[in-house]
């Protein structure tokens, strides 16, 4: 119904229309009992017989009417004229935080006012059981006072608030809020949301995280073409760090919001009260005070104590410090607020850190173009100093002796091994012909290290092993055959931690041995056996915990667990230990405890398109065909190019997704807790074959591209199979172990009917699968050495001749990429140097896209004369938390 100024609704004078919504139309009124304005909301005649709509307009009425809060919208009255329902509302007078958005960035300082003030307005609702399900910068209201409204709760679903908790409402559930019915507004639904489960109060905090992000960076946190890609970003992607968007904003800010808008509800703030105090802590001032304030005078909320360049050093310290208020356990964040610091600032990454005992020198590794070397860096300085100049190959994992005058590190340099050097790079040494990883004995005579070096924890084999050796000279010794990798030598040399992957299985968990090794029939003790990814273990000084990173509680991050340093016994549950990094990627601590190094840790994957001539040479420049924050590890194009399959990891889930080769339609066809990972295309291009653990172990499973059909192709024993390559005639799939590729051939039904294994060259060397070619009757393989499984060249395998040919010549290296493709007779393959193109009749080896200081090449495949690669663009930086104690010194 519309109304006229000066005609009467009940009681109330209308005095002229303010705006009109999906729920009705707003007039403004006068109430002449209480003299005073008032704001009317009319549900339109048009929608009057509309028993759903009535009953959700009913709900708002009556869920905002328990409510009395300064920060929510007052609701003064409820009726009904002529079959037409309205509530009558507290008149404001300003704008909509939509609105305000729209005229420009915001303040930092009037940002966190507001979102304090937010905050509490759902704290007070949260405790009526009230979830408001809708939030959205259209339904915050910011009074000419400067007192942020929150508007509407049109959404709002009670939920059951358990004796003691506060007054109860028996209003029931709105029409439309039952787990499987999506509601809200795209770009500011929880992930729960988009997939139809019950919402409840962490629901709303999700869309505050990207309202708050949002007044942060003057940009959507989730915002794309289509509202399937809207979604599927809100459920898989995260937003663009905020220091990228602002340079001036906090960590402990970025750590707020990043806290806000995790996938998993259990991992976000627990209560819109924690998120209050948090945001309160971090700016020094009280909101309910303030809010009083504003209240009795009835002028604008004073502006809060903004701590300027002092915030920016603390705020991290203090968002840390906060929510490790009571845990009530000694290590680094024990005592008053550490400090918190950035070390490292240079273009690309910054990796691997080790402390030296004193900890005021980092030592680290960053890549110099396509060359990763070994850095070092004052703590208190800002000018690193490149150790390996003189290297042409990668370095990795350096390690402080317990001295802090030598440094151990692994290297491809010459052929490649652990090396010993001075700590300021001087008299290089090397002690062992291969080997990662190394770490020092607490004496200072040996070292421990694994055959593989750690690049990411997610996409491994399970194929290290652990050795000693003594830095003086004599033969390394090997501790342990089965996997292990990272090791960490406990403070007295009673045993040694590492994390592996089991025989046949995907967990990665962490482990302790004795530091002699195992005796007969002794086993391994477990640290953690549960499904979160494990890795990176150091001990405590004191030996009295193990710290190690882990997604348990969905991102990357630091934890601690009680530990018997003799017996390796678990004394108690893990405990985090959270520091404000987006995604850990490793970390170090001083000999005393007192400091902690870790890697803040962003990483963007995109696929790239290369178009290639008649000669195998490059055609103009790549062209990005998508991009996303997913980490992509594996992928496949289909035959006719139209279609692109990858698995993502690296969160709480790997699951299979299939986009356009234009970048659009993205699909996710798995969605479970299992590991699903390497996707292929049939030649048909109507399923997909990839390896998964969801039979208790890795198969090759295969599934249909509209994601249908999902079966069990391979049943095993012994090692597991992993990594398929369905051959172009569809005939067969080539698997890996690690140790053998095995080729598996299809019945005419698509299952098994035999398998045949490619003769190794040597006992010393493994041939890899890694593509067919486009007729099938060939298996480009790379040759990788053992034990460190370093690669040394090409070669072809013969399916029906069952031969595997001498090394292709001409190939300078081979990098052990994990999957090549041929273009014609060429072969490209990806190696530390960036992308190469071989042609093995010329016996030619050229490279054509090189790796730089961020971008590096991990997947390539081609079809006909294009081919596809996954390039990562990294930016890590280094930072350090160090005890108050410790920095006062």
């Amino acid at each position: 119904m519309s109304l006229a100024a000066g005609s009467r609704l009940g009681p109330y004078e209308i005095l002229g229309q303010i705006g009109a919504g999906g729920m009705g139309e707003v007039y403004r009124a006068k109430d002449p009992r209480l003299a005073r304005e008032v704001a009317i909301k009319v549900l339109p005649a048009s929608f009057s017989a509309d028993a759903d709509r009535l009953r959700r307009f009913e709900q708002e009425a009556k869920a905002a009417g328990v409510l009395n809060h300064p920060n929510i919208t007052a609701v003064y009255d409820i009726g009904s004229v002529d079959g037409a329902p309205y509530v009558v509302q507290e008149l404001l007078e300003g704008e909509t935080l939509r609105a305000v958005l729209a005229s420009g960035k915001l303040p930092q300082r009037k940002v966190v006012d507001y979102a304090l003030q937010i905050a509490h307005g759902l704290a007070a609702a949260h405790d009526k059981g009230i979830v408001h399900r809708d939030l959205k910068p259209e339904n915050l209201f910011v009074t000419n006072a400067g007192r942020v409204k929150i508007l509407d709760f049109g959404l709002a679903k009670l939920t059951q608030v358990g004796e003691g908790s506060g007054p109860q409402t028996n209003l029931p559930t709105a029409a439309g809020t039952e787990p499987g019915v999506v509601m809200g507004t795209l770009g500011y639904m929880s992930p729960e949301q988009i997939k139809g489960r019950p919402a409840d109060a962490r629901s709303d905090i999700f869309s505050f995280g990207a309202i708050f992000y949002e007044m942060l960076s003057g940009k959507r946190a989730f915002h794309a073409d289509s509202a399937g890609e809207t979604m599927a970003a809100i459920l898989k992607e995260e937003p663009t760090d905020l220091s990228v968007t602002n340079q001036s904003i906090s960590p402990g800010l970025e750590r707020i919001v990043r806290h806000c808008l995790e996938k998993n509800p259990e991992q976000r703030f627990h209560s819109a009260h924690d998120l209050a105090f948090d945001i309160e802590a971090l700016s020094g001032t009280s909101g309910q005070s303030a809010i009083a304030s504003a209240r009795d005078s009835g002028r604008a909320l004073r502006p809060m104590a903004w701590l300027g360049p002092v915030l920016g050093a603390l705020a991290g310290a203090a968002l840390t410090y906060f929510i490790l208020r009571g845990r009530g356990h000694g290590g680094p964040t024990a005592g008053p607020a550490p400090v918190f610091r950035r070390i490292t600032n240079l273009s690309g990454a910054e990796r691997s850190p080790s402390l030296s005992p004193d900890g005021q020198t980092l030592v680290f590794v960053h890549r110099i173009g396509s060359r990763a070397h070994i850095w070092a860096q004052r703590v208190s300085g800002h000018k690193p100093t490149d150790l390996t100049p003189d290297c042409d190959r990668d370095s990795y994992s350096p390690a402080f002796s317990p001295d802090g005058s030598l440094i151990a590190y692994g290297s491809r340099c010459g052929e490649g091994g652990i090396f010993i050097m001075g700590a300021s790079g001087e008299n290089v040494r090397r002690v062992t012909s291969f080997g990662a990883e190394p770490a020092w004995s607490p004496d200072g005579r040996e070292l421990v290290f694994s055959t593989e070096p750690v690049v990411t924890p997610y996409g491994r084999m399970g194929a290290s092993e652990l050795w000693r050796v003594a830095i003086g000279g004599g033969e390394p010794k090997k501790i342990l055959s089965t996997d292990a990798i990272q090791p960490g030598v406990s403070p007295h040399a009673l045993r040694i931690a590492y994390w592996a992957l089991p025989i046949g299985g995907s967990q990665r968990d962490i482990w302790t041995i004795p530091y002699k090794g195992l005796a007969p029939g002794e086993k391994a003790v477990p640290v953690t056996q549960d499904p979160a990814v494990d890795w990176n273990p150091v001990w405590s000084a004191d030996g009295k915990a193990l710290y190690f990173l882990s997604n348990r509680d969905g991102a990357m991050n630091l934890w601690r667990v009680p530990i018997d340093e003799a017996s390796g016994k678990v004394m108690g549950p893990p405990e985090a230990e959270r520091l404000p990094a987006r995604d850990l990627g490793g970390f170090a601590l001083s000999r005393d405890g007192r400091s902690v190094a870790y890697v803040d840790r962003q990483t963007t994957y995109a696929i790239d398109r290369l178009s290639f001539d008649a000669q195998g040479l490059l055609v103009g420049k790549p062209e990005e065909i998508y991009q996303s924050s997913l980490e992509m590890s594996d992928f496949d194009v289909s035959p006719d190019g139209t279609m692109v399959a990858f698995d993502s990891r690296g969160g709480a889930q790997d699951d299979i997704y299939v986009v356009g080769s234009d970048g659009k339609g993205l699909r996710q066809l798995t969605d479970d807790a299992y590991r699903d990972r390497h996707p292929v295309f049939s030649p048909d291009a109507h399923r997909l074959a990839f390896h998964s653990d969801r039979s208790g172990r890795y198969e090759i499973w295969t599934i249909a591209t509209d994601g249908s059909s999902l079966s069990q192709l391979t049943k095993t024993s012994g090692d597991t199979v992993i990594e398929p390559l369905w051959s172009p005639d569809g005939r067969r799939i080539a698997t890996n172990t690690g140790k053998v590729t095995t080729i598996f051939t299809l019945d005419e039904k698509g299952g098994v009917a035999r398998s045949q294994q490619i003769p190794n060259p040597s006992n010393e060397t493994v041939a890899y699968g890694v593509g067919w070619s486009a007729d099938g009757r060939r298996l480009l393989c790379s040759l990788l050495r053992l034990p460190d499984r370093m690669a040394v060249g090409l070669a072809f395998y013969s399916p029906d001749g069952n031969t595997l040919s001498e090394p292709i010549p001409g190939v300078k290296t081979a990098g052990g990429a994990r999957r090549g493709g041929f273009l014609g007779e060429r072969v490209v393959f990806i190696d530390a140097d960036g992308i190469h193109v071989v042609d093995p009749a010329a016996h030619t080896d050229r490279p054509i896209l090189p790796e730089t200081d961020a971008s590096r090449y991990s997947f390539v495949t081609c079809r006909g004369t294009n081919c596809f690669d996954i390039r990562s663009t990294d930016n890590a930086d280094i930072w350090m938390r160090t005890s108050a104690e410790a920095e006062a010194r």
